[in-house]
């Protein structure tokens, strides 16, 4: 099982003692563990927050461009369940009921 990086977050008077370049670093050891817990948007989300943000200006090159993201953060999504389906290993189970199949035959 994957584990979570740590984080050690910094008091805003820790902060303050930080030259630049640390400061850089450390907002890069941020994002870097907020990162993390990021899930892509799907195409449903990414067309309604675009609408929410736009409102009635919404132009349909806007709404296209908007489905093009929605649909890699769904395809990224997919990716993930398929990958971590793998690293279960699951096997199909019988439940030992038979299926119709549309042709009229039957299916174990």
């Amino acid at each position: 099982m994957e584990t979570k990086k740590e984080f050690v977050e910094l008091s805003e008077e820790e902060l303050k003692l930080l030259s630049e370049e640390e400061f850089f670093a450390y907002l890069d050891r941020k994002a870097a563990y907020l990162k993390q817990f990021t899930v892509p948007l799907g195409e449903y989300h990414t067309k309604q927050f675009l609408s929410q943000t736009v409102g009635e200006e919404l132009t349909t090159k806007q709404l296209k461009r908007a489905k093009e993201i929605g649909k890699v953060g769904d395809w990224e999504r997919a990716e993930n369940i398929r990958n971590a389906v793998k690293k279960l290993d699951l096997k199909p189970v019988d439940l030992g009921v038979k299926v119709k199949k549309r042709g009229g035959g039957w299916v174990d």
